[in-house]
């Protein structure tokens, strides 16, 4: 059955993606693998979008699916959201990029620094990976260290010294409660890997006697709160309250990669969680739909980067704190209320639930991950708590579902993560797992 499955999904999304698949073979010319951003290629080939509003994406086939993953959740307001649109299109006339600051940076930074405690000061950047390269380097930079130490599976960007054990082969990664640094990518110099301390995620005992054995040594520890992309998974309150009390005492830097856990809580993961970091960043919904990322915290670390003193760590970068990305993530963040989030939560929970429902009627193991507006599906019979249950799941399963998802209208990622945003009301979610229900009925067994 699951071989007749499989030509079954494969073959109905080769037949209705004709122009995608013509697209995909032209982009080949010019591009390494028809396109510019791993992370968004599936198997045989993407579909490429014409269009986006709200809730919903239209491929060069004219195919319109309700997009649950928002430019990887990068949208909680949904897409070409009206009030960023307007005042993009107003900034626009005003000019695109100027070679000086403008107030509306001053607005976004205002905006992040009241929303979380954390963040006394902030600097904008491009995207998250320029982020967490900032703040590593500034933990760096203000603790004379050099080793960072991160969680096995825990994504940071695409720069060296994060680019380490991140989705790699577990059979690579040596014992679970001692995981083995292993680059993520080649051409990193295995200097860099030296000075990256891999961790387990979610084992609090494991993971502070790694800490306590590099104790002095380290100026960071690095964590995303929510295993964003490696599965959505929601870090235990024991384990982060364990991070923060080592680098108390150690004098290492925490830092909260929040690119994509900003969804959790109107503060944040840490507001959720109720834990100060030292360091923070930011990304993806920042910038209301525009390339963006930020880092920011205490402000003895932050005045590292103060140009009236020094500075001691130099940051430039020509569209940093563009107005039309700046303009953008201001209108967003001053619309992404409390109530936006309360009332995501639970439509996400329905979700979750939904799931959950459909699988236990077809008798097929899973477990949904999440927290607030994200969620994650795996296929397998026990609890997800590290990158390693994620990567045991049932991943032919998992293939044919995405497919079928694709097939009856859905859009999320390859791996099921997704995410809610607020055009959606209930009808979009019964959609969704009426969908599911669907095609796990013709893939399960």
């Amino acid at each position: 059955m699951a071989g007749d499955a499989v030509y079954s999904e494969l073959d109905r999304y080769l037949e209705t993606t004709p122009r995608s698949r013509e697209m995909w073979e032209e982009a080949k010319r010019y591009l390494p693998g028809g396109d510019t951003r791993n992370s968004i290629f599936w198997a045989p080939y993407p579909i490429y979008i014409q269009d986006g509003g709200g809730c919903h994406a239209v491929d060069l086939d004219g195919t319109d699916r309700l997009d649950f993953i928002g430019n990887m959740t990068s949208l909680p307001l949904g897409n070409a959201y009206p009030p960023v649109v307007k005042a993009v299109q107003e900034q626009a006339a005003r000019g695109l990029v100027y070679n000086a600051p403008n107030e509306h940076q001053v607005r976004l930074a205002r905006l992040l620094c009241r929303r979380v405690p954390s963040v006394e000061l902030v600097r904008f950047t491009n995207s998250g990976t320029e982020a967490t390269l900032n703040a590593v380097r500034a933990a760096r930079a203000f603790t004379g260290r050099t080793k960072i130490a991160k969680c096995e599976g825990g994504y940071h960007g695409t720069h060296d010294a994060v680019s380490v054990s991140v989705r790699t082969d577990p059979a690579m990664g040596g014992s679970p409660e001692r995981p083995t640094a292993v680059p993520s990518v080649a051409g990193l110099p295995p200097s860099v890997v030296e000075e990256v301390v891999v961790m387990p995620f979610n084992d609090t005992a494991a993971a502070r006697a790694i800490l306590e054995d590099n104790a002095g040594e380290l100026a960071a520890v690095i964590v995303e709160p929510v295993l964003g992309g490696s599965g959505m998974v929601p870090a235990d309150q024991e384990y982060l309250d364990a991070l923060r009390e080592f680098t108390e005492l150690d004098g290492s830097v925490l830092i909260f990669d929040e690119v994509i856990s900003f969804r959790a809580s109107h503060g944040g993961a840490q507001e959720h969680y109720g834990i100060r970091p030292d360091m923070t960043t930011f990304g993806k919904i920042i910038g209301g739909g525009f390339a963006v990322g930020a880092f920011g915290g205490r402000r003895d670390l932050m005045d590292l980067y103060d140009p009236t003193t020094g500075p001691v760590v130099g940051h430039a970068g020509t569209f940093n704190g563009n107005p039309m990305t700046m303009v953008a993530g201001a209108v967003t963040l001053e619309d992404l209320t409390p109530d936006v989030y309360d009332r995501l939560g639970p439509l996400t929970e329905g979700l979750r639930q939904g799931v959950r429902d459909a699988c236990a009627e077809l008798d097929v193991p899973v477990r949904v991950t999440g927290l607030g507006s994200l969620f994650g599906i795996h296929f397998l019979d026990r609890p997800v708590r590290t990158y390693r249950d994620v990567h045991s799941s049932d991943r032919d399963l998992r293939q044919r579902v995405f497919w079928g998802l694709m097939n009856e209208g859905i859009l999320s990622t390859a791996n099921l993560v997704g995410a809610v945003s607020n055009p959606m009301a209930q009808g979009e979610v019964d959609a969704f797992v009426e969908a599911f229900r669907t095609v796990l009925a013709r893939n399960a067994g």
